[in-house]
């Protein structure tokens, strides 16, 4: 059993903001909220190499927030970070509402039909991040057969069991017609 805490992306790092080295993050429902600053997390590139920052501050600002980086203290400066992902330890998130999951708890989830309740033979894999809604990857659990992109929406993903391990895909027929 791994001792690693399990990471969660709760942002990305958008431009620098101002003079001082603030940057921007954006982020999906209120997550960043409950974060007080100073803190330390990690943050990880386009390549998946990670590392360790430490947050001096952070406020809502509109549509995203801005955080300023201890010992970035220049637009130049922290604009290295623009595309990183702000990860967060699962463990120190809040606790998702009633009807809320974080998108990387599907992963792993088997895919059943939410109108027949039987499996479909494929899991998900990963869950891509997408401007207008994330974007399940769902591949065959035999290893054969094209990978399956499902939005996740209302309309096209019904309930989750986390502790069965199933998600159910409303009209699973229309994703083979595309």
């Amino acid at each position: 059993m791994s001792t690693k805490p399990s990471l969660v992306k709760v942002g990305v790092f958008g431009s620098s903001h101002g003079i001082k080295g603030f940057i921007k993050v954006f982020t999906e429902g209120e997550t960043l909220r409950s974060l007080k600053a100073p803190t330390s997390c990690t943050v990880q590139d386009p390549l998946g190499k990670t590392a360790t920052i430490d947050i001096e501050s952070i406020k809502s600002n509109g549509n995203h927030y801005l955080v300023k980086i201890k010992g970035y203290d220049t637009p130049e400066t922290v604009v290295k970070y623009r595309g990183f992902s702000l990860l967060w330890k699962k463990e120190d998130l809040p606790k998702p509402n009633d009807g809320e999951i974080y998108t990387e708890d599907l992963i792993g989830l088997e895919t059943i039909s939410k109108e027949t309740k039987t499996p479909l033979g494929y899991k998900v894999t990963d869950v891509i991040d997408n401007p207008a809604h994330p974007i399940l990857e769902c591949k065959p659990t035999s290893g054969e057969g094209e990978t399956i992109l499902v939005p996740f929406l209302n309309r096209f993903v019904g309930d989750w069991n986390l502790e069965g391990k199933t998600l159910e895909i409303i009209q699973w027929e229309q994703w083979f017609e595309v």
